[in-house]
């Protein structure tokens, strides 16, 4: 599977949320993520969209977790920007691609396996404890070595 820049972006700012003890504005978030806030102002609205996020009005508003981090799983956010998560047309779960009778008896359970396997570890992992390892883990360079 391979998650494009958006759904990169969107999960940073839902983990900076996730961190956060108050609402977060766009450059906030673009700040805490390194997301450009060109960015974060088309994935904001979607995650909105989808009640992952709220919005804050007025002095100290911004953006919000709309759930509990716990709740809010990877899948949730993925599912939000990449849609089907099988590999491949003909493994996805509703209204499948055709594929000829060969393909149906071997390579498709073979891509369905990879899809199921993947909804499996991206609804395994959830903000809280995404966030709870962030904060753990010691703030590195660019060279990966610890500050």
């Amino acid at each position: 599977m391979w998650v494009t820049r958006r759904t990169d972006y969107a999960t940073r700012a839902v983990l900076a949320l996730a961190m956060a003890d108050d609402a977060m504005n766009l450059e906030q978030l673009a700040d805490a993520t390194e997301a450009p806030r060109s960015v974060l102002e088309q994935v904001m609205p979607a995650l909105r969209a989808a009640g992952i996020v709220r919005s804050v009005r007025g002095p100290g508003g911004g953006y919000r977790l709309n759930h509990p981090p716990q709740e809010l799983t990877l899948e949730r956010v993925v599912r939000v920007f990449e849609g089907q998560l099988a590999p491949i047309g003909y493994a996805t779960r509703h209204e499948p691609d055709p594929c000829p009778a060969i393909v149906g008896r071997s390579l498709r359970p073979a891509w369905e396996q990879v899809r199921d396997a993947t909804i499996t570890i991206l609804s395994g992992i959830n903000f809280g404890d995404l966030a709870e390892a962030a904060r753990a883990e010691p703030e590195r360079t660019a060279s990966g070595k610890a500050r």
